[in-house]
């Protein structure tokens, strides 16, 4: 049993954001370590190495994307994270694992909804028009995009409450050196866009399809290592940068390229993995089934100026290449569809690497693909999440 500590956060316990605060953080490695060891040993995955996690040296202040549901309690706008296991919102006005400029202009905007009247949605009615606030923040590019999600075809004067919001970037600036536990920052970002997203669905999806612009760009730029972004309000990216490039130089590493392979990044998104990889490969082909997240990867492609990487839309089983010398594999949560694993198996890989965010099912696929006759012989968490519970894991396959 590790030796709790104090939390930092004083609403620990009560949002469900963080579950591990309370354990120093080198136990918040091992137990994660543990965890991908025990979810490998239930689907008969042994005799191979879990390394130690990859961690962070400083393990706060890492995420660089908010997504606020906001809702009406008491009167009042309540604008947060979900407290454990419930629908009711934690009015946040501090977080110590996201980026203190998203949690300032939260609460900044929170006051401009409030003073214009404007009313939360409710999910019990279907009623009311404000669903979610999203931030995103810029790694290298001090950039700053932010999101208002509304259950209506508009949001009543959004370009003036957007522009309202922008003028308060000096006063998100204050906020955040006034406070004693944010860390400082070298540079102030500013507020690259600001953008309308339409949701009338009655479920818990957070975004719907349709994005107006209200300020500003509709996207912002980014850097990551030698590379260049630009990410939309509903792209993919990963959340912990600093963290990312660890994990994209990992599979650089392991796909060990020699300038003469065909690679395959299978669930592409807007194509980090495949940019970091061209300059190894032969040829990178990037497989997505989101038309939105192709069309900002070929973008990406061409901010880099890379001729040898293909961006392909559609689904893994029906666009996966004949043959290939190494496959990436990178799903959501639910992992490969039986489909997507046979389509993998047909196209004779030399070398699977198999990125997931939830152990039990990359134990899963790995034990399936074992059975066709592929070897575990590589797995390594790495902190994608720290002081939560959750663990990214990179993992290699041979023949």
């Amino acid at each position: 049993m590790p030796q709790l500590i104090e939390p930092r956060c004083p609403y620990f316990g009560t949002c469900g954001g963080c579950s591990l605060q309370h354990i120093p953080y080198g136990e918040q490695l091992e137990m994660k370590r543990m965890d991908v060891r025990d979810n490998m040993e239930k689907q008969g995955v042994t005799g191979v190495e879990i390394y130690p996690t990859l961690g962070m040296k400083e393990p706060w202040f890492y995420r660089n994307k908010i997504q606020f549901p906001i809702r009406s309690q008491n009167g009042q706008l309540q604008m947060g994270y979900f407290k454990k296991q419930t629908h009711e919102v934690v009015n946040i006005k501090e977080c110590y694992i996201q980026n203190p400029f998203l949690t300032e202009i939260a609460q900044i905007a929170c006051k401009i909804f409030e003073e214009r009247e404007l009313t939360a949605y409710d999910e019990q009615t279907g009623k009311g028009l404000l669903r979610h606030f999203i931030g995103r923040s810029g790694f290298q590019s001090n950039e700053l995009l932010l999101g208002i999600v509304v259950n209506a075809k508009g949001l009543p004067a959004g370009f003036t409450v957007a522009n309202e919001i922008k003028k308060q970037e000096r006063l998100m600036h204050r906020q955040v050196t006034r406070h004693a536990d944010y860390p400082e920052f070298p540079e102030k970002p500013r507020i690259a866009g600001i953008i309308q997203n339409s949701n009338i669905r009655r479920d818990n999806v957070i975004l719907g399809e349709f994005d107006t612009k209200l300020f500003g760009s509709a996207f912002m730029k980014d850097r990551l290592g030698n590379y260049q972004f630009k990410v939309h309000l509903q792209s993919f990216y990963q959340v912990n940068p600093s963290q990312a490039i660890r994990l994209y130089n990992l599979i650089v590493k392991l796909a060990d390229l020699h300038d003469s392979e065909l690679v395959v990044d299978a669930y592409a998104g807007i194509g980090p993995i495949a940019i970091w990889l061209a300059k190894k490969a032969d040829k990178v082909i990037g497989i997505e089934p989101v038309a939105a997240a192709v069309k900002d990867a070929k973008e990406n492609i061409r901010l880099n100026k890379l001729a040898n990487v293909e961006m392909l839309l559609g689904r893994v089983e029906d666009s996966l290449p004949k043959n290939a010398d190494v496959i990436v594999l990178d799903p959501p949560r639910a992992g490969c569809s039986d489909k997507a694993i046979k389509a993998v198996v047909r196209a004779k890989p030399g070398k699977i690497i198999y990125v997931s965010c939830n152990p039990q099912t990359l134990a899963r696929d790995i034990k399936i693909l074992m059975d066709y006759g592929f070897k575990a012989d590589f797995l390594q968490p790495l902190d994608m999440f720290p002081q939560t519970e959750h663990v990214e894991v990179v993992a290699r396959l041979t023949r």
